[in-house]
Parts: C-alpha cells; structure tokens; sequence
C-alpha cells in the first residue's frame, strides 16, 4: 500500500482543541433557575421574588430541577413545566430564568 502526502498543508491544520470545544458547547445542558415572584395584596407584582430551584434543559428537551433549600429532584419533560409545582400559592407566579454565560472558543493554534 502505497500513502501520498498531501499538497496542501492545510489538510494538516485539524485542530482537536477547537473540535472538542464546540462538541461540548453545541452538546451541553442549558442552566435556567426557578424563580418565584410575589404580588402585594392588589395583585400587583411586589418586586420581591425567590429563586426557588436550579435545572439543567437537555437537547431533547427534558429538564432536571433541583430545589432550593431540599427536597426531592424532578424530572420534567420540559423547563417550561416547572409551573406545575412552583408558585403556585396565592400572590405567586413562576418563571423560568436562562442563564447564558460566555463562552469562548480556545484560540487556534500559532502557524
């Protein structure tokens, strides 16, 4: 068997750091949190609210929640559920909040 080398050297410029990276940023869980909101006594929100639990979104939707302060963790098909089992109180309402942090690339390697 006969091997031929490439012509071109930038055929040799894979770079695995860079590769690795966006593997794991195009593949990694979305962190939000839970936060409750609490109305005064005229319905009106207070601009008083709690965060409540930490969850991680997966690609295929479904999300793992952990709560604040104990309890046991919840599996939900989607972060949007949350609702179901936070603020749910009279004066409350739940939300979710995203976190997006920055992330950067490593930087290519010096030719």
């Amino acid at each position: 068997m006969m091997t031929v080398s490439p012509q071109d050297s930038a055929l040799n410029s894979f770079d695995f750091e860079r590769e690795l990276f966006e593997l794991v940023h195009d593949t990694a869980p979305r962190l939000f949190a839970v936060v409750v909101e609490y109305r005064d006594g005229e319905g009106e929100f207070d601009k008083d609210a709690a965060i409540v639990a930490w969850g991680l979104a997966h690609e295929d939707g479904v999300a793992d929640v952990t709560r604040v302060g104990g309890g046991g963790p919840l599996r939900l098909a989607a972060a949007e559920n949350v609702g179901r089992y936070f603020g749910r109180a009279d004066g409350e309402s739940s939300r979710v909040v995203w976190l997006t942090p920055e992330v950067k690339a490593p930087a290519a390697p010096a030719a």
